[in-house]
């Protein structure tokens, strides 16, 4: 399994663009690449790349390798989007659903009443999103995940379902969810994806903005500090004292610039992308359910996915993050997370 996360991400983008990416020692990225891609990159088509110098006949690389710098070229097109079908030889049952999804979902405070259930297809959205993170050095980056684009339930588990290419077929790209909402909640959840890669990082930057900005506080704290020993030692008075006293404030000015310079070049700005996704339509039972809380009553449709044999979450209508168990909100009888929930 690769670790590393420089050579992750090669193999992401390598994956991405029809190349072929194993590893075959540690800290090694064996490639294959298609001939446009290779030419892009100014590499021959077959390549290794590593992170290691003690691996010699490989492509070193690091995080300010312009090598790197190359990939990202190919993460500055236009996101594609691809689709097609999964075909399910079992069968669909469409009844009996009553204890299966009493016991999958369990609202806290209200009830889930099953009425009925059909066979119909499910789109699903296997997003890969690009970033690049900034600080004192650039970092790519790619996250993947997918997305039920009808519940808009993200990441979810769809199992087996893309073990076999055989079973895929021709399908349409026909999405349920309005563009505006999909977008929203891709963003969302690459950005959580986003943040978690970049955590040690973002520690680490702060590790460092604190050591630069201690030694830079002491070393400036010493000079205005010998400058009030200077006016006490020497008892300055008038024209000399004040002079001193402007040598302090011009000493705290400058300490104040160099603070702001190096929390500038730590902080860390992060730009990301969507920069291709599939569409699979997989054939699922749709179960028509109501949700009651008190007098009021509200239809969904609950989705059991035969590829993964479960009943998939719900969304958190307040942060849209999955729940199987959850609150039901008075008025319109809104799913909102036990977290959420006030």
């Amino acid at each position: 399994m690769m670790n590393d996360p420089i050579l992750k991400t090669i193999e992401n983008i390598v994956h991405l663009h029809d190349g072929v990416a194993e590893s075959s020692h540690p800290n090694t990225l064996n490639v294959l690449l298609p001939d446009n891609i290779a030419k892009r990159l100014d590499t021959p088509e077959d390549v290794t790349f590593t992170t290691t110098a003690e691996f010699r006949d490989g492509f070193f690389v690091t995080y300010n390798s312009e090598i790197l710098k190359k990939f990202e070229t190919l993460l500055a097109k236009k996101g594609a989007v691809a689709s097609y079908g999964v075909k399910y030889d079992g069968y669909l049952k469409t009844s009996g659903f009553d204890k299966t999804v009493a016991q999958a979902l369990t609202p806290l405070n209200g009830l889930i009443r099953v009425q009925e259930a059909k066979a119909q297809l499910t789109p699903y959205l296997f997003c890969n999103v690009a970033s690049i993170g900034r600080a004192d050095e650039n970092r790519l980056g790619m996250v993947s995940f997918l997305i039920n684009a009808k519940t808009g339930v993200a990441p979810i588990d769809i199992g087996d379902a893309l073990v076999w290419e055989t079973d895929r077929i021709a399908a349409t790209s026909d999405i349920s969810l309005p563009f505006d909402a999909l977008s929203r909640l891709i963003e969302k959840r690459a950005a959580v994806l986003i943040e978690q890669k970049l955590e040690k990082w973002r520690k680490s930057l702060s590790r460092k903005q604190q050591r630069d900005e201690d030694r830079l506080t002491s070393y400036y704290g010493i000079i205005i500090q010998e400058i009030k020993e200077k006016i006490k030692k020497k008892n300055l008075q008038n024209e000399d004292k004040q002079r001193e006293l402007a040598r302090i404030e011009a000493t705290k000015m400058e300490s104040k610039r160099k603070l702001t310079d190096i929390r500038e070049r730590y902080a860390l700005k992060v730009e990301a992308q969507l920069h291709s996704a599939l569409i699979i339509q997989l054939p699922t039972v749709h179960i028509a359910c109501e949700l009651v809380r008190k007098k009021r009553r509200r239809a969904i449709t609950v989705i059991w996915n035969p590829f993964s044999k479960q009943i998939e979450p719900l969304r958190c209508e307040k942060s849209d993050v999955p729940v199987s168990s959850f609150y039901l909100s008075n008025d319109e009888v809104k799913i909102i997370a036990a977290e959420c929930w006030q």
